[in-house]
């Protein structure tokens, strides 16, 4: 599943169409590059005269649009995790998802977001630097409402998933499923930015060997199993 900002399939399919018509839809095409963007060059070398450039837009009028590089951040980052779960959705809706048992369902979808992660170094990379900005931007949760939202849809389709497996006995009761799955998508997602964040001791070396990440996927789904 790539991710891959330099093509049109960052939007499925493609952005060009939202570059005129109305404000609505140029400022969806400005998000839209801005997260092409931060994809290629990492989101702190992102200039606001970047964005406007890639855009055709002024930088004047990005400013009157947007207000500044966070609040566009925050825009592309919830446009890049819309992105995932539109993808994401497709896949729970097709007919072989559907015929799973819960434990199988559960395990295919930490599998998918395993594997997205693995392949698109640039998202995780994104995830990291939009964290660091928030926190040094002192962005509050009401301004990260839409993000959250994005984000924090998964595990709606995680549940649903689960309680399928409790029902027919695939998978175990959990006191706390909420708590598991927030376990196991910090996890994944602390260990691939490790995975792309650069050696520090000898240990830290993965060599694009995605095995820890696997081997992550598969404790959680053995210990899930009934």
């Amino acid at each position: 599943m790539e991710y891959n900002a330099a093509d049109d399939s960052l939007l499925g399919g493609g952005i060009g169409h939202l570059q005129d018509s109305s404000e609505d839809r140029r400022d969806a095409y400005v998000v839209a590059c801005c997260a092409t963007l931060c994809l290629q060059d990492g989101l702190p070398n992102v200039r606001m005269v970047d964005i406007a450039n890639r855009a055709g837009v002024g930088v004047a009028t990005l400013y009157r649009r947007f207000g500044s590089k966070t609040r566009i951040a925050i825009e592309a980052g919830t446009l890049l995790w819309k992105c995932f779960n539109d993808r994401i959705v497709q896949m729970v809706e097709s007919d072989d998802f559907l015929a799973m048992n819960g434990a199988k369902r559960l395990e295919c979808l930490l599998r998918e977001y395993a594997a997205h992660y693995v392949a698109n170094r640039d998202f995780v990379r994104f995830v990291y630097d939009f964290d660091h900005l928030m926190l040094s931007e002192g962005v509050t949760p009401e301004q990260l409402m839409a993000y959250g939202q994005e984000v924090d849809s998964f595990y709606i389709i995680f549940e649903d998933a689960y309680q399928l497996g409790v029902s027919d006995g695939s998978v175990r009761q959990i006191d706390d499923f909420r708590t598991f799955y927030r376990c196991v998508a910090h996890a994944l997602m602390g260990l691939a930015q490790k995975l792309y964040g650069g050696d520090v001791i000898p240990s830290d070396r993965f060599d694009d060997d995605p095995s820890e990440i696997e081997c992550l996927v598969s404790m959680a789904v053995r210990y899930i199993g009934a």
